[in-house]
This record gives C-alpha cells, structure tokens and sequence, in this order.
C-alpha cells in the first residue's frame, strides 16, 4: 500500500487515507520527493524542497506553490497523523498535454530503516547496466526503477548499482554511493547521478573536514581495488556495502566510522535546532 497511516493531503485539504487514490500517481508526470521523519520532524526538508523545485525545473514544469506553502502541509500532515518516526512523500503532478500542475500529494509512505546489523556489518549489492535519462530529476515511475527493483527481490539483495554505457558505477538505483581507497573518497560526477540530500551534505561535510574526495569516473572492475564503499540515502543514512557481485568489502574501516560519525552529527544537530 502507497499510503499508509490515517490522513494524507491532496491539494491543500486533508483526506482518511482509506480514499487514497493511486491511480493519481501515474496519470501525468509527477516529481517527488521522500523524507525521513524523526522526532516529528521532517528532516532537511528546505534541501528536499530545493531539489523539488530543482527536479521540476530540469522538466520545463513549474511548481506553484512556495516553500513556506509545503512547510505548513507538511506540519499539518505530521500533527493529524500524530506520527513521530517514519518517511513522508511530496508528489506535484503534472498533465502530460498542458503540462500544468494539477496535483500535489502529501502522505506516509512504509519505509525500511536499516536494522543495527546492518548498519554495522553492512549489505549485499549487485549492478545492472543502466542509465536515467535525466539523473538529477526525481521522477515517479521510471523503467529502470521497476527493473532494479525485480531484481533486488529476485536476487535477495539490498541494492543495485546502476553501470553507465562505458562500464562505470554512476549510483544505486534509489541511493548514491561512495568508494574509500586509501585514505580518499571517490564517487561520481555531480551531472552523472542524483545528488541525494545526504550526498550532498556529506560533499560539504568532506570539505570541511579536509577529506579528500575524488569525483570522476568509476569502472566496474575497480571494485577489486577499493578498501570499502557505503550507500547514502534518506531512509539509509550512511550504509556500508560488504558485497558487491561476490567482491567483499571491509565494514570496519577508520574513514568509514568517521563519516558516519560526521552524518550523525549533521542529524542531530538538525533535529536540535528545528
């Protein structure tokens, strides 16, 4: 089920969830974004409304709305559900033809939070070759998301990296990911992926912190190379891989542990303040 809990939001008026329509999802283009929820807090949400606006931009779409607009659903929303912990959904919909907005849907969506395990010793991934037309749009309802998401299941794995047409890791296929070789972060180039709100605060995190990165291009046989490598996602934080097509990684190395310390901080600084 699509929405779940007692109360989402269509177009500024609050429904029962039982009348929840998903046909509405797939009836024109629609940009979205998904946000973690913490502490009844929607977390880094100006960033996630930026690349709203961002995702609508790069498809020639324009979102009526303002930030302050989506600021006051959302608290609606999280106040009439009376849910402290969980994920969220902000779709704008728009009519194929007119390509005006039509819809904006605000609703709890289920959502997997990575167990302590698993967050210590990390997941299973493989690759599939695959690009997005657009990367760094985020939009319902791509081809690639439902192949990778069959094989995910299929394969009884958590991820699938995405291979450009040249053989190289460009991303997961709902999450970024990065590489550590010897004391250095590598990851890919900003116009070749999504830039997840979590990528994207760590790119400052590193900066700050004087940690080398290395943004370029990254052939699949290189995994033979790399000491580890992590997800980043909103409902992930930082997620180490152990396994990439049968290539183990090691989970337990000192960047690593102090990136997650990093990202930690920026969570909680966060829900501090707001």
């Amino acid at each position: 089920m699509e929405c779940i809990h007692d109360y989402y939001i269509h177009n500024f008026k609050l429904y029962d969830s039982s009348n929840f329509d998903e046909n509405i999802l797939t009836d024109g283009i629609a940009v979205y974004e998904v946000i973690r929820i913490e502490k009844n807090i929607a977390l880094f949400l100006e960033e996630h409304l930026s690349r709203l606006y961002y995702s609508s931009e790069i498809h020639s779409l324009q979102i009526n709305e303002g930030y302050c607009d989506f600021e006051t659903l959302v608290e609606q929303l999280l106040e009439k559900n009376k849910i402290s912990t969980g994920k969220i959904k902000i779709v704008v919909n728009f009519d194929k033809e007119s390509r005006q907005e039509k819809d904006i849907l605000i609703y709890f969506t289920s959502h997997y939070f990575p167990s302590e395990d698993e967050l210590k010793t990390g997941v299973n991934v493989g690759v599939h070759c695959g690009e997005r037309t657009k990367p760094n749009a985020k939009i319902l309802n791509t081809p690639i998301r439902t192949k990778t998401d069959y094989l995910i299941a299929e394969n009884d794995i958590f991820e699938v990296l995405l291979l450009d047409s040249d053989g190289c890791i460009t991303e997961g296929s709902r999450s970024n990911v990065f590489f550590i070789k010897d004391n250095t972060i590598i990851t890919s180039l900003e116009h070749d992926v999504l830039n997840g709100v979590t990528r994207t605060k760590l790119l400052k995190a590193f900066k700050q912190n004087n940690i080398e990165l290395d943004q370029r291009k990254i052939s699949l046989s290189e995994i033979e190379e790399m000491d580890c490598a992590f997800l980043t996602g909103t409902s992930i934080g930082i997620l180490p891989i152990k396994n990439i097509n049968g290539k183990n990684l090691n989970t337990n190395n000192n960047l690593l542990i102090k990136i997650k310390d990093l990202y930690n901080n920026l969570v909680n600084d966060y829900l501090e303040y707001n």
